[in-house]
């Protein structure tokens, strides 16, 4: 079965003194809690942006032995681009006439 995470965040590090360069991955959980994504090293696609990635149910998993929960991938069936839909139409009538003759708001 396949799960679809929304990586809401890429952001990349630098550790000069290490000489270390590498992208952190953040994913959102239940109840709006932000959530470290990792990849195992034979990971081949990683994304490189904010989008969504499907997973199979089996290669993935949640470590909770440290303070905070982090979500490991192990391979990533396909990244999708996230959707972006507008809520406009929700608070809006565009089907209605003005409510005043006169074009005045009030």
């Amino acid at each position: 079965m396949d799960k679809r995470f929304h990586i809401i965040e890429v952001k990349e590090v630098n550790i000069p003194e290490r000489g270390l360069k590498f992208n952190a991955f953040k994913t959102v959980g239940k109840g709006g809690r932000k959530m470290d994504v990792r990849f195992v090293r034979d990971c081949a696609n990683i994304p490189k942006e904010p989008c969504v990635i499907v997973v199979d149910e089996n290669d993935c998993n949640v470590d909770t032995t440290r303070r905070f929960p982090i979500l490991w991938v192990k391979n990533v069936k396909s990244i999708e681009e996230i959707q972006h839909k507008s809520n406009v139409d929700d608070f809006f009538d565009f089907d209605e006439p003005a409510p005043n003759p006169d074009g005045e708001p009030f």
